[in-house]
This record gives structure tokens, C-alpha cells and sequence, in this order.
């Protein structure tokens, strides 16, 4: 008989034990993914204004979208290319498939410096076969480095390059050669030589005449 009530008592037990847990289980709050682990979409980013005028073929290579204390990160993928001597940075920003799809040029800010495996890297110290991640902000104009921190650390896209406006053609102008008017006297270029010669030819004559005339 006590076995029998001991049993009882242990079944009570035991159900009042099971009962308590999951009256305990569903009282906790539900536990949800951090932010910066929670999933999120390129296509749900609100992109700038200038960044969709100006780069619209640049949306299309953002390869995910990371989000850091509540504010969305678009990541790319970039390849270094060289710095100028203005001190600004040409990255080559490849799509999924490593193709180019454009160039832009970053002027960084003070002390601004890319991460190559989470390690700070200076800019001058890249080499052009170097990958990196740049990160643009939701809703702003500028590259980061890595996600996170102030609007201070983008870097300005400078404007590309404009081709020059070709010069206007220069009218062809044909120079025509003005003639200077005919001489109404002709140069003498013979001198007195032509006379002298006619003189001649008179007295000639003048003598056969007189020949002729002697004659009859």
C-alpha cells in the first residue's frame, strides 16, 4: 500500500515539474535574430537620389545588404586600381560575376583606409590585384570602408571625368589672290635695239631706191 502511494506521489510530482516548465517556456520572451545577423535585400534598400541618377548601373552590383545598430549598409564589391596624385582612389566595383561594371573615383577623408581581412590597409599601400568592400548607407551619396560609425567616414564620389567639347570648326577661308590690274603701257623690255633695226631697214630701202633710180 505505501508503495502504491509512493508512486502516486512521484506521478504528482512529476506532473506538477512538467507543468511548471512549460508554464516557465512560455513566459520568456521570444528570442530574435540580431539585427546585424538578420536578413535583408539590396531591392529593399532606399536608394539616394543622386546615387540613382548618377550610377544607376552601380545599384544592380550591390551584393548584400548588412545592417549595423538599425541602419542598412549595401556592400560592394570593389577592385583597387590606382591612387592619383590628388591623393584620390579609382576603384574598379565588380558585379556577381567579377565583371567590371563601373569606375568611380573616392576622395577619402582624413585618415580614411581600406580593410583587406579586417586589416587596415592605407590606400597608397594597395596593390591593383587587392579586393575590398565598400559600403554605402542607406539614403546617402559616399563610400565607407566598413559599415557603421558617423556620416564623417564616406568618401565624396568625385564627378567623372567630362570629355572637352571639340573647338568649333574654323571656317575654311579661301584666300583668292587679288590680280593687280594690266599695265596699260606695255615694259619695254627690248631698250632701243628694235629701232635701230628699222632705222636700218629705211636706209636700206632708201639706198636700193636710189640704185634703182640711177639705173634708168
Amino acid at each position: 500500500m505505501k508503495s502504491l502511494n509512493a508512486i502516486r506521489l512521484s506521478a504528482a510530482l512529476l506532473g506538477i515539474a512538467i507543468a511548471g516548465a512549460a508554464g516557465a517556456q512560455q513566459q520568456q520572451p521570444q528570442q530574435f535574430p540580431t539585427e546585424q545577423t538578420r536578413q535583408a535585400s539590396c531591392a529593399e534598400v532606399k536608394w539616394n537620389a543622386e546615387m540613382l541618377r548618377l550610377h544607376p548601373d552601380l545599384i544592380g552590383a550591390c551584393q548584400e545588404v548588412v545592417v549595423v545598430d538599425g541602419r542598412s549598409w549595401a556592400r560592394f564589391a570593389a577592385r583597387f586600381v590606382r591612387v592619383d596624385p590628388d591623393e584620390s582612389v579609382i576603384f574598379s566595383v565588380r558585379d556577381q560575376r567579377d565583371l567590371t561594371i563601373e569606375d568611380i573615383t573616392l576622395v577619402p577623408v582624413a585618415g580614411q583606409v581600406a580593410y583587406i581581412d579586417n586589416r587596415p590597409t592605407p590606400f597608397q599601400q594597395l596593390r591593383a590585384s587587392d579586393s575590398v568592400n565598400l559600403y554605402v548607407p542607406e539614403g546617402e551619396y559616399g563610400f565607407a570602408t566598413q559599415p557603421g560609425g558617423p556620416k564623417a567616414v564616406l568618401a565624396r564620389i568625385a564627378p567623372a571625368a567630362t570629355t572637352p567639347r571639340a573647338a568649333p570648326p574654323v571656317a575654311l577661308q579661301q584666300t583668292v589672290a587679288q590680280r593687280e590690274p594690266l599695265p596699260v603701257q606695255l615694259p619695254q623690255t627690248a631698250g632701243a635695239l628694235p629701232w635701230v633695226a628699222f632705222a636700218g631697214l629705211l636706209l636700206l630701202l632708201g639706198g636700193l631706191g636710189l640704185t634703182l633710180r640711177r639705173s634708168l
